[in-house]
């Protein structure tokens, strides 16, 4: 008996102080929520976060605050994101350079990607596609190949910073073709499309909403999408495996996260809603517009999603060192 009342005297507290998480996740979201984009306002991130927020409101009664937070890669987002309280109310929009990539690239970090955040939705992807200035010889990837293999190292890429995804497509283009380039990376797409455009340098991966103006000033031409399908957006560019090079996808995903420890409730509550609100037609404009494919699924879904891109951009790590590159 005295045991028995002993268990309860523990047993009291520790049901107390877990009954304010129950509550907190079966009522989520009780007050605004604040989603931290880990690059300055107006990429293509906020092109898809903004949209979700403004119908979070409609959905939730509930604010969803977007707060950009620039720097070191994306990696002070990050890290912020996965310090703060696992209560729901901070989240990430994180991409591959917060997850997937980071690991590769730093040596330290003050978080761990794996560990310390946990995938909600994952609500985007944007497909690289390799474009050539339009004054080059190059009019199909088969051009850009036999140059490279004709004269090793001299055929240029443009990038929009070492590490980055643009700068992966070159490394991983090289290796499934034998081929070898030369890399010159810049400080994001704006500068590194403009030399392109200007003909510094003939060729660059990028995405289709960043490269649209000079596409349709007929400064650059795409050449090939790194997609197992052709983009809407530009029905008339093939992928890489009909240009001879298969299973080459490279794309940077966007998604949700929330910090380790988040009720399970809440990430669910959170990846419905965003579910509901990427199924409404105009969300859907609006993102086919910026050339986004739409993802979605459950949180599983996109953990097995992060895991895949993990593999590929580590298989790719082993033959390249990422590191050299910070």
């Amino acid at each position: 008996m005295r045991l028995l009342s002993r268990a309860i005297r523990f047993l009291i507290p520790a049901l107390a102080a877990a009954l304010p998480l129950a509550a907190s996740a079966q009522d989520f979201p009780s007050a605004p929520v604040r989603v931290i984009v880990p690059y300055p306002a107006g990429g293509s991130l906020d092109a898809v976060i903004r949209p979700v927020a403004e119908k979070f409101q409609q959905a939730t009664g509930q604010t969803m605050v977007v707060e950009n937070l620039g720097g070191a890669g994306g990696l002070i987002a990050g890290a912020k994101v996965a310090q703060s309280k696992p209560d729901g109310y901070t989240l990430l929009l994180a991409s591959n350079g917060q997850v997937s990539l980071a690991p590769l690239l730093y040596s330290s970090m003050s978080y761990d990607a794996e560990k310390d955040l946990v995938p909600i939705i994952h609500l985007t992807d944007q497909v690289a596609v390799l474009y050539a200035n339009s004054k080059t010889p190059y009019k199909t990837v088969a051009d850009v190949i036999a140059a490279a293999k004709a004269a090793p190292g001299t055929v240029a890429f443009a990038s929009t910073g070492a590490g980055g995804i643009s700068h992966l497509a070159i490394e991983l283009l090289g290796q499934a073709t034998g081929a070898k380039f030369n890399h010159i990376p810049y400080k994001g797409a704006v500068p590194a499309l403009q030399d392109v455009a200007g003909g510094q340098v003939p060729l660059v991966f990028t995405f289709v909403g960043s490269a649209k103006a000079l596409t349709a000033s007929g400064h650059v031409r795409p050449l090939a999408v790194a997609s197992d399908k052709r983009l809407a957006s530009l029905p008339d560019v093939p992928t890489f495996a009909e240009a001879g090079i298969p299973n080459f996808q490279v794309s940077s995903w966007m998604g949700l996260m929330a910090p380790r420890d988040t009720p399970p409730a809440v990430i669910q509550r959170m990846a419905t809603v965003a579910g509901e609100i990427m199924k409404q037609p105009d969300f859907q404009k609006k993102m086919a517009d910026i050339s986004m494919e739409i993802r979605g699924g459950t949180p599983a879904n996109f953990k097995s999603a992060i895991q895949a891109d993990t593999v590929k951009w580590s298989n790719l790590a082993k033959t390249v060192n990422l590191k050299q590159q910070q």
